[in-house]
């Protein structure tokens, strides 16, 4: 049985629905532009050491379209809110790709709510010299193949992939939010400027072979964020929750032990 029951909270009028499941701090986590719609594996591993607690975005899965949405720093605004809202306080935050720069921009905004910070693959950064897939010229199965490292990997979830994925009502709705959350760019004006108040203690987590958003973008975050660890995955891409499942709920825990 999943340790994982479905909850909701509305905030400023939008509902938004959460997996949660766990026991200890709770650990506030931000998914990317692929939709945590069922608990997944990572999630039944980590749940024995944190209270975990995984929003759809709003715009996104089952949680409600917002007529507020303009860009990252409104979702950051909104989770600031929802987190007073739960009493959330001297919690974990983490978010990987799209969610990592959520987390980030909500680390700025209120820092004192938080014990830790973990960015995985985070976007949030635009450098030319560092190229970023363009997933807007890709479909589901290329979407796939460049995100996964493991060629075998990737075929066995395309082997997945329903005939019809890239029209589906759902798969149409979570674009169009994405659409809004970089409608100012792929990087944030006010990382560079505002990290430095983020004085928690920060990991930052990466897969050697991202695609999407490479390497490169790890260094860049570790410059803003000079006392952060670092850990990065071999033979992995953008999303070392699934090809690396086991070694990152260990890298996630164990950063968690260190800084009790």
């Amino acid at each position: 049985m999943s340790a994982f029951r479905k909850e909701s909270v509305t905030v400023a009028g939008t509902k938004v629905v959460m997996h949660r499941g766990g026991t200890g701090t709770p650990l506030l986590y931000f998914h990317g532009a692929g939709v945590v719609m069922n608990a997944q594996p990572w999630m039944e591993m980590l749940a024995p050491h944190v209270d975990l607690i995984v929003p759809m975005h709003p715009g996104m899965g089952e949680s409600d379209v917002p007529t507020w949405l303009d860009g990252v720093p409104d979702m950051a605004m909104f989770y600031a809110t929802m987190m007073k809202e739960m009493g959330l306080g001297g919690i974990h935050l983490m978010g990987t790709s799209m969610g990592g720069w959520i987390a980030a921009e909500l680390a700025i905004i209120q820092p004192e709510r938080l014990k830790t910070l973990t960015l995985a693959c985070a976007a949030g950064f635009d450098d030319p010299s560092i190229p970023k897939g363009q997933t807007h010229l890709w479909d589901a199965r290329e979407t796939l193949r460049n995100v996964i490292y493991d060629p075998k990997l990737q075929e066995q979830m395309i082997a997945r992939l329903p005939a019809d994925a890239d029209s589906q009502p759902q798969t149409i709705k979570n674009k169009e939010t994405i659409k809004k959350l970089t409608s100012q760019g792929r990087g944030g004006a006010n990382l560079p400027k505002w990290l430095h108040r983020v004085t928690v203690p920060t990991h930052i987590i990466w897969g050697e072979n991202d695609k999407l958003a490479p390497i490169g973008y790890a260094d860049i975050y570790k410059k803003y964020l000079p006392q952060s660890k670092m850990t990065r995955f071999k033979e992995c891409g953008h999303l070392p929750y699934l090809e690396k499942p086991k070694e990152y709920v260990e890298a996630i825990t164990g950063f968690i032990k260190e800084v009790r």
